[in-house]
């Protein structure tokens, strides 16, 4: 059974960004809320499918994406995080370098060509 609008209440952080919800729904013989509906409110169902978790806000209810954190939990979520043996490659890099660097500082102060 379609309806226009269902009833529905949200989770939000502490900038009012919406990181959960819950709905009514149908259950084959009659809508089922299961949840306090003292602070829900009415949507339409395809609205809902519209939030982006963490970037969209409910206001004067109307859902809201602020593109710019939606970028950066993107930016986040796809950032690349070196596995283990890649952080040790990078460290043994680095200390190579410094090693190489006083190596050639040393050997200038002794006169001869690194």
């Amino acid at each position: 059974m379609e309806v226009d609008k269902v009833k529905a209440i949200f989770s939000t952080d502490e900038d009012g960004y919406i990181t959960g919800y819950q709905q009514e729904f149908w259950d084959g013989k009659e809508w089922q809320t299961p949840f306090d509906t003292t602070d829900a409110v009415e949507v339409a169902p395809g609205d809902i499918d519209t939030i982006v978790m963490g970037a969209t806000k409910l206001i004067d209810g109307q859902f809201v994406l602020d593109t710019s954190k939606q970028a950066e939990l993107e930016a986040e979520a796809n950032k690349v995080i070196p596995t283990p043996e890649q952080q040790m490659i990078n460290a043994l890099g680095l200390q190579n370098a410094q090693l190489a660097a006083k190596v050639t500082t040393l050997t200038e102060k002794l006169g001869g060509e690194s």
